[in-house]
């Protein structure tokens, strides 16, 4: 996920303007200062507006969060579309996937960084963030395809839809130390690990009356 703010297409309104200037604002205050160092106060005087103002759209931090979480969906969802499209899901497919997503990472840190503090925490964008790949994973077509191409029982597609809200946050927790951190020193045992589980995930499996993925 990359963390930026898109722009709205068609012409937008005074007030319109005036809440996405104060988004702007608090968005590059998170990448200079991290979310927990910025305050609402620094957000209305980065807009150039008094926090009077600014609480008239925004009545906290979490909620320009939020707002902010709305323009990353398309990009969230474009990742993912890149792995679905993979010419087949091999775990050296999936490692090539992962290898354009850490660079993806590594071109935004100071965004994903704000973006987990932020996640962390305040209750109510962890919330939204665990909405937006819930969704994804519930509209993943791979995770429909059986091998004879029909689609998955209910049950079965649900529990793989599980595994893979699951594998998104872990891979998210796992690219975070790797990136972020700089914790992780293995780093190609590590993107493998995570490519076998995405594999592992993805291709079809002939299902059976104890299959539960």
């Amino acid at each position: 996920m990359i963390g930026h703010t898109t722009a709205v297409s068609g012409p937008l309104s005074r007030a319109e303007e005036t809440r996405q200037r104060f988004v702007e604002a608090a968005v590059a205050l998170f990448r200079e200062h991290g979310y927990s160092a910025t305050s609402m106060s620094q957000v209305a005087a980065a807009a150039g507006s008094s926090r009077a103002n600014l609480y008239l759209y925004f009545h906290s931090k979490s909620e320009i969060v939020l707002e902010w979480m709305l323009t990353l969906r398309p990009e969230l969802e474009r990742i993912y579309l890149q792995l679905d499209q993979l010419a087949d899901h091999s775990p050296d497919s999936c490692r090539n996937w992962l290898t354009r997503v850490v660079a993806l990472w590594r071109a935004h840190p100071a965004e994903l960084d704000a973006m987990e503090q932020a996640t962390s925490e305040d209750s109510d964008v962890h919330r939204s963030r665990l909405q937006m790949c819930r969704r994804t994973a519930a509209e993943f077509p791979a995770l429909r395809r059986a091998p004879d191409g029909s689609e998955y029982a209910s049950g079965t597609l649900k529990a793989r839809q599980a595994h893979m809200l699951c594998l998104m946050l872990g891979t998210e927790r796992c690219l975070s130390s790797l990136v972020l951190h700089e914790a992780v020193p293995e780093e190609e045992y590590f993107l493998d690990a995570l490519a076998s589980q995405w594999s592992a995930l993805l291709q079809p499996q002939v299902e059976t009356s104890g299959s539960k993925i």
